[in-house]
């Protein structure tokens, strides 16, 4: 019987408050009415519109998907992009220069060949490679003629050690009988991990323990004392290289393009079947092309910068190089 008494005295309660609350809402109704009156009449007619069923939330997952592929894309094409245009000796480091670079234009008229020298100096400059002084002894050469064969037979016979046989004379052959439009030699030499040379004095100090010797075969070998396989015990660096143009082939090329892909190939050594994708670089010069390139692309200076900029000892020298071209890329 308790329980039943409070379960009713509860619900008299209940009506009273409600009572009471009615009319205070019967007391605002009647002195508010005229002024909610046109306020009621656009909430009803707004309740009572069409909506969209498609919120706008729904559009962030296909933006964000869409985002998320493109990214994808990107990074496929700098993977290919570096897989294949510079040339990769198995797991060794990546080739760049090292040495003070020394540009000699020939065969242009002299304003021409300024244009070129100044441009040449100018993208080594701003990727990091080192220039030498102005009266310094070349080692970047670059020739404009309409005989390249001939000259080159010549030049080789006056002098035969202008060609390296790290790679064996199929190499020098290639390059002497090319039907490329510009052609270009690549002379290397071995640095030990800390950038020293392997000349004949580092090999005569390493027979006395200076960490540089020569094996039973003669041939340079350096010793490495860090116990880590995360660093090469040599690098290769570019010692000269040899560019020649054959300018029977220049038609619709411009002194600007022309300066540009030969500072590009003359900074790193670039594959001569190189095929860098649809992507925009000044290799693509002597594609096929609808739109031939002007210059040096976004693509082209984040390569060249990374290159020169990555630690080229290090076995991860690709990947890093292949990270900072999408930051650069695609900030």
């Amino acid at each position: 019987m308790t329980g039943r008494r409070i379960a009713a005295t509860r619900a008299v309660h209940s009506q009273r408050a409600a009572g009471h609350l009615h009319g205070v809402a019967v007391t605002l109704t009647a002195s508010a009415f005229l002024l909610a009156g046109d306020t009621a009449a656009h909430a009803v007619e707004a309740a009572n519109a069409p909506t969209a069923e498609v919120s706008p939330g729904e559009a962030k997952p296909k933006l964000q998907t869409v985002t998320v592929e493109a990214r994808r894309q990107l990074e496929r094409q700098v993977n290919h992009f570096v897989a294949s245009v510079i040339v990769h000796y198995g797991h060794d480091a990546l080739v760049r220069w090292n040495a003070r670079v020394c540009p000699l234009v020939a065969g242009l008229p002299r304003e021409q060949g300024e244009f070129m020298l100044a441009r040449i100096s100018q993208v080594a400059a701003t990727v990091g490679a080192s220039l030498d002084g102005e009266h310094c002894r070349a080692n970047f050469y670059v020739i404009v003629t309409p005989i390249p064969d001939e000259l080159l037979r010549k030049w080789w016979s006056r002098d035969p050690t202008m060609y390296t046989r790290r790679n064996g004379a199929g190499y020098i052959n290639a390059f002497l009988n090319s039907r490329l439009a510009i052609r270009c030699w690549y002379n290397t030499t071995f640095h030990s991990s800390d950038g020293t040379p392997l000349t004949s004095d580092t090999l005569a100090a390493g027979l006395t323990g200076a960490g540089v010797g020569v094996n039973a075969y003669m041939a340079p070998a350096t010793r490495i004392y860090s116990g880590t396989r995360l660093h090469h015990a040599a690098v290769q660096a570019l010692l000269s290289v040899i560019i020649v143009v054959d300018s029977n082939r220049m038609q619709g090329v411009n002194a600007g393009q022309l300066a540009d892909y030969v500072a590009m190939v003359g900074l790193a050594e670039i594959r001569p079947d190189a095929d860098p994708g649809p992507v925009p670089t000044i290799l693509q010069l002597f594609r096929d092309t609808k739109e031939p390139p002007q210059g040096l692309s976004v693509w082209d200076e984040a390569f060249l910068n990374s290159l020169y900029h990555t630690n080229q000892s290090s076995v991860t020298q690709s990947a890093a190089i292949r990270t900072a071209m999408l930051k650069t890329i695609a900030p």
